[in-house]
């Protein structure tokens, strides 16, 4: 009787390392695609079948995993994660269901029947959250799935983060206004709804604290979530920034592109130039929002890069479900652009 085949056959015909055969056999990275193509070809031939186990297996399998979009926020931006969260699925093996939900139905998504058919029938083996659902929502979506979230941070859950590096981020804006000359300055929409906003601010605080500055709580102009969620521009804001400029703070920090390009416009509509005589820096170096007033000096990172790690790390959460909690933060880069300049006395 003939020995069934294995991997050490296979390893002795081709003249290759058991290792390499088995990390082929399995997918594995490391290896180069002429000799995983031989392995593969060799094993199907001998009637060789690679039967995996625990993470290995979780990892091969073929799943589906839901991606719940919150909009109407995200609709401006979901579409860069949803570039790398579609490529990393490909290359996995995994199906993705993305669902859109408005703000206001959040609540609703806990409940079977107002789930996607592929989530309530237990297809859907983990979810990626996009942007900010509400915080139970959150811990009782966690508690029954695997879940990540993209940007937004939920204390109190074992939902993973996958973001950017919002307090470097804002350390590196805060050196290049104080390179410029600036002393004073201001931070334009804070909202402490919004985890990003909240890390935004405290990388403000930090910087500023760092520099030697004046920080002033009435310098930072804030916004409501609704400002956010529908785009609104809040009916203070512009006397309020006008009424700092006019006292000498010259220089802005924004929660974001959005929230710079609102600024912008506010200053150009007081006949005031932007950067001559006001400097204002953005975050997120988005090209999402329409008809933009000026090129914002920003900082930003690859929306499809997070929309990859977010899937990588959800499988790997699959696959290790008693791991720590983790967040993985990208670092950001500085994008110059047009709305900074050399304090001007």
């Amino acid at each position: 009787m003939s020995k069934a085949p294995n991997q050490t056959l296979i390893a002795r015909q081709l003249n290759l390392a058991p290792g390499t055969v088995s990390r082929a056999l399995r997918q594995q990275p490391g290896i180069k695609s002429e000799t995983r193509e031989r392995v593969l070809k060799l094993a199907q031939k001998l009637g060789y079948t690679v039967r995996l186990r625990g993470k290995a297996a979780v990892e091969a399998e073929a799943c589906y995993l839901g991606v719940l979009v919150q909009s109407p926020e995200s609709s401006w931006t979901h579409t860069r994660y949803l570039v790398g969260l579609s490529e990393a699925a490909a290359a996995m093996n995994v199906t993705l269901i993305v669902h859109h939900v408005s703000f206001q139905d959040c609540l609703n998504i806990v409940h079977a029947d107002r789930q996607p058919p592929a989530m309530r029938d237990g297809r859907v083996k983990g979810l990626c959250l996009v942007h900010r659902w509400p915080e139970d929502v959150a811990r009782q979506l966690s508690e029954k799935f695997a879940c990540v979230s993209v940007v937004h941070f939920y204390a109190d859950t074992k939902v993973d983060l996958v973001d950017m590096d919002h307090r470097g981020g804002m350390n590196v804006l805060a050196q290049h206004l104080y390179g410029l000359g600036h002393r004073k300055i201001g931070y334009f929409g804070y909202c402490g709804d919004m985890s990003w906003s909240r890390a935004r601010y405290a990388g403000y605080v930090e910087a500023l604290t760092k520099l030697g500055l004046e920080l002033n709580p009435a310098w930072a102009i804030e916004f409501g979530p609704d400002v956010f969620e529908q785009r609104l521009v809040p009916p203070t804001a512009p006397e309020q920034a006008l009424h700092l400029i006019k006292s000498g703070v010259r220089a802005w920090m924004a929660t974001n592109e959005w929230a710079g390009q609102m600024l912008t416009q506010i200053v150009r509509d007081a006949g005031l130039r932007v950067p001559e005589d006001v400097s204002i820096t953005g975050f997120d170096n988005t090209d999402t929002v329409p008809r933009p007033v000026v090129q914002l000096t920003s900082v930003g990172v690859s929306l499809s890069v997070i929309g990859t790690a977010a899937i990588q790390r959800l499988r790997h959460r699959l696959a290790n479900p008693e791991e720590p909690r983790q967040n993985i933060l990208f670092d950001v880069k500085f994008v110059p652009g047009n709305s900074t300049g050399p304090l001007n006395h």
